[in-house]
C-alpha cells in the first residue's frame, strides 16, 4: 500500500511541475536586444516643456522594469525608443452643481507614439500609440493643478508605453 501510495506523490508531482515547464520569472525581451537608450522626444502636443516629464518616467519606467539596461549613449545601445508626443487634452469632467460654470474635476490627457529601433539594422521592433492621463481637483489656478497632476499622466503613460514595446515579446 506505501509503495502504492509514493508512485500515486510522485506521479502526482510530476504532472504538477511538468505543467509549469518553460515558465520563468519575469517578462522576456526582444531577442538580441540587451541595452537601450532614449532618442529626444519630439512635442508636437502644444503643450510646452512636458516631454522633460516624460522623459523622466520613462527612464525611470525602463530601470525599474529591469529586462534591458538603460545607457546613454547610442553606440553602446542595441535599441533606441523613439517618442513623439502627439496630444495633450485637458476635460473638464465635473461641476460642483449643475449652475457653476468652471469646472471642479479636469481629466489631463497625454498621447504618444513611440517605437522600438535596432539600431545595427534600423528595423523598427515594435510601435506603440497609447496615452496616459490624470484626473485632478481645480485648485487655486489652472496652471497650477496642470503642473501638479502633470506627473501622474507621465507615469501611466511610461508603463502602457514600455508594456506596448516590450510585453508582446512575451
Amino acid at each position: 500500500m506505501n509503495k502504492r501510495l509514493y508512485l500515486l506523490y510522485i506521479l502526482t508531482a510530476a504532472l504538477l511541475l511538468s505543467g509549469c515547464m518553460g515558465y520563468h520569472l519575469g517578462g522576456s525581451r526582444p531577442e538580441g536586444i540587451h541595452s537601450v537608450t532614449m532618442g529626444p522626444i519630439i512635442n508636437n502636443s502644444g503643450e510646452p516643456a512636458i516631454e522633460l516629464q516624460v522623459t523622466a518616467a520613462m527612464r525611470q519606467q525602463i530601470q525599474f522594469d529591469g529586462r534591458m539596461k538603460l545607457v546613454n549613449e547610442p553606440k553602446d545601445a542595441d535599441a533606441i525608443i523613439d517618442i513623439t508626443l502627439i496630444n495633450y487634452a485637458l476635460t473638464p469632467i465635473a461641476y460642483a452643481t449643475d449652475q457653476q460654470t468652471t469646472p471642479d474635476t479636469y481629466r489631463l490627457r497625454v498621447t504618444a507614439e513611440a517605437e522600438l529601433r535596432k539600431l545595427s539594422t534600423g528595423k523598427v521592433i515594435s510601435t506603440s500609440t497609447t496615452y496616459g492621463e490624470a484626473t485632478f481637483p481645480f485648485q487655486s489656478d489652472l496652471t497650477t493643478s496642470k503642473r501638479e497632476a502633470f506627473p501622474t499622466a507621465a507615469i501611466e503613460l511610461a508603463e502602457y508605453m514600455l508594456d506596448d514595446l516590450i510585453d508582446q515579446w512575451n
